[in-house]
């Protein structure tokens, strides 16, 4: 067969490479040429051409005359389809391909079957290097090379009209663009730099049209087609947080906890169905408008009405902000409010955890807010916090030993979220640290004493009352002396740093058997014990083999302390038995 006409007359020796240098049609190909054009012409003007579906039915039928012309249309290998001329009488000879289907245009048919970077397309006639192929593009490139395959056939490299490889998202999606077989190469037509400009302006366009939309506060709407795999999804403008948004699939509106946000971007925790052709995911958000709320204490008289300036301004140089704030909150209930979350040693390890149940209470300081625990949460105090049970709960360093332990309910304000932390301090947890600064709520709802190793003091709770299971000896069961001037103990079974009343077992020995003794909270005056020994609360017996016993519950002061006096010098043993602690309770 001759060589075609753009073979013939090529611009280049190797065709398509400017670098090979400019080509010379050379006479014999021009001849040649021309005679098989003469014969083709003078064969198709007399003899009606034949179809056939495949080339291996041609060649199968031989019972035509010389110069008969037939066409191959749908031949499963591309290069077997085109024009044929027979060579020889009626039953002998063969059949010669001498030309190309002639087709101008191709129409491809891409649904997305390869992906974004490796392109996948079928065509109802095979494609030819002499034929324009309208090629839609499913998905933007992520990278370069791109290639494209037609009809399952080896993957050609797209190439741009100057010969170079597309950049980065410069085959967008929805585009069509035209291009021919080259080699193997796919060689655009259109050119794909001003194609892609002309796409960033509509998008550009769009984009202006979405922020004007959220400018005026109606509904931006964005749609996709779901393909069962794709779980990330493009926003045409950030919509602020996903508060601001509706999703829908296949008309099914969607949980806000089935998906996320992030500036621009739509992540789905499940990838929504769909033949990735047809739109079945909406979007639709608005942005919030600012109404120009004025800052904290920027409000000045020229906004006020004039007759009420004196009013407000007699009622504000009365009160502070946070006498308001304690007043608001004790009036509706909310300060000091405690309810449940009890705590006790957990049976997974009684040394470091402890279980606290529901309930709920009132954070401390002004403008208290009620943290709700809505189950119950186990906490270590030998971790560091960590939110959720089971997990971590000492604020700051490593758990105190021999010393106390403060237990606190935490909240974050900006989540809801409550929590359970564990500190050495007996006024706040540190906040911060281990702890996320965002828990600005706190409330002590249980302290517990550690022994020299660490370990949990075994105790038992009932509301507000703490027992221990076994009493705490103090002074090391050793006698403290009395008399008649009044002395303060800083009792052990007791915690500091906030008042309690203590629950104390007490026995008293004196030489004078007509006296008794007087334990008492510092907050009460030192009185005179008086005449009849009425102020007495712990009496006295000096008969052989027997002793008297007291059970009193004291007020201590903020240092853990009670104060003792007696009717004449003796001796004073005093055992804890617990506490009652109110947890600032109002």
């Amino acid at each position: 067969m001759p060589l075609t006409a753009r073979q013939v007359w090529r611009d280049f020796v190797s065709d398509g490479i400017p670098a090979s240098g400019n080509h010379k049609p050379g006479k014999p190909d021009i001849r040649s040429w021309g005679t098989y054009l003469e014969s083709f012409i003078a064969g198709s003007s007399v003899v009606s051409s034949l179809v056939f579906s495949t080339r291996a039915l041609l060649l199968a039928d031989v019972a035509h005359a010389e110069n008969t012309m037939a066409w191959v249309i749908s031949d499963p290998v591309a290069d077997n389809n085109g024009i044929y001329q027979k060579a020889g009488a009626s039953g002998l000879g063969t059949w010669a391909r001498v030309a190309d289907l002639p087709y101008p245009f191709i129409a491809a048919s891409n649904v997305g079957a390869g992906t974004a970077n490796a392109l996948q397309a079928t065509t109802d006639i095979p494609i030819s290097e002499t034929a324009l192929v309208w090629l839609p593009i499913f998905a933007t490139n992520t990278t370069t090379p791109v290639t494209v395959a037609f009809n399952g056939g080896s993957a050609l490299t797209i190439k741009t009209n100057p010969g170079n490889d597309p950049v980065v998202g410069g085959l967008p999606a929805g585009m069509i663009v035209l291009g021919r077989q080259q080699g193997t190469e796919f060689r655009l037509i259109s050119d794909q730099a001003s194609n892609a400009i002309v796409a960033a302006a509509e998008a550009a366009a769009d984009l202006a049209a979405d922020y004007a939309a959220l400018a005026l506060n109606d509904k931006v709407l964005n749609t996709f087609a779901g393909n069962g795999s794709q779980t990330v999804f493009a926003l045409s403008v950030d919509p602020g947080s996903k508060s601001n948004t509706d999703v829908n699939v296949n008309g099914v509106i969607q949980l806000k906890s089935s998906y996320s946000i992030s500036g621009t971007t739509l992540t789905f925790s499940e990838a929504p169905p769909g033949d990735g052709i047809e739109n079945n995911i909406e979007v639709t958000f608005g942005g919030k408008i600012d109404i120009g709320t004025p800052g904290s204490e920027t409000v000045d008289a020229d906004k006020i009405k004039t007759t009420d300036i004196a009013a407000i301004r007699t009622k504000l140089s009365t009160y502070s902000k946070a006498e308001v704030d304690a007043a608001v909150a004790v009036s509706s209930g909310v300060a000091g409010r405690l309810y449940g979350l009890g705590g006790a040693q957990d049976a997974g390890d009684l040394n470091n955890d402890m279980t606290f149940q529901l309930g709920e209470a009132a954070s401390a300081g002004a403008s208290p807010v009620i943290m709700v625990l809505a189950s119950a949460i186990t906490k270590r105090s030998d971790a560091a916090w960590a939110v959720g049970s089971g997990n971590g709960a000492m604020d700051t360093g490593a758990k105190p030993t021999s010393s106390w332990l403060h237990w606190y309910a935490i909240k974050r304000p900006d989540t809801g979220v409550v929590d359970v932390c564990c500190s050495a301090s007996a006024s706040a947890p540190t906040i911060g640290g281990n702890v996320p600064a965002q828990y600005t709520k706190y409330r002590r709802i249980r302290s517990t004493k550690t022994d020299g190793s660490g370990n949990i003091t075994a105790d038992s709770q009932d509301g507000d009352e703490v027992l221990w299971q076994t009493a705490v000896k103090e002074n090391g069961g050793a006698a403290y002396s009395t008399g008649t001037t009044a002395a303060l103990v800083t009792l052990a079974g007791v915690p500091s740093a906030f008042k309690v009343r203590a629950i104390l077992n007490a026995t008293f020995t004196s030489g004078t058997d007509t006296v008794g003794a007087f334990v008492s909270s510092p907050d009460e005056g030192d009185q005179a014990l008086g005449v009849g020994n009425s102020l007495f609360n712990v009496s006295n017996m000096q008969n052989a083999s027997e002793n008297a016993s007291a059970g009193i519950e004291v007020r201590t002061n903020a240092s853990g302390q009670v104060r003792h006096k007696a009717g004449a010098a003796g001796s004073l043993y005093l055992a804890t038995r617990g506490y009652i602690d109110r947890r600032g309770r109002i």
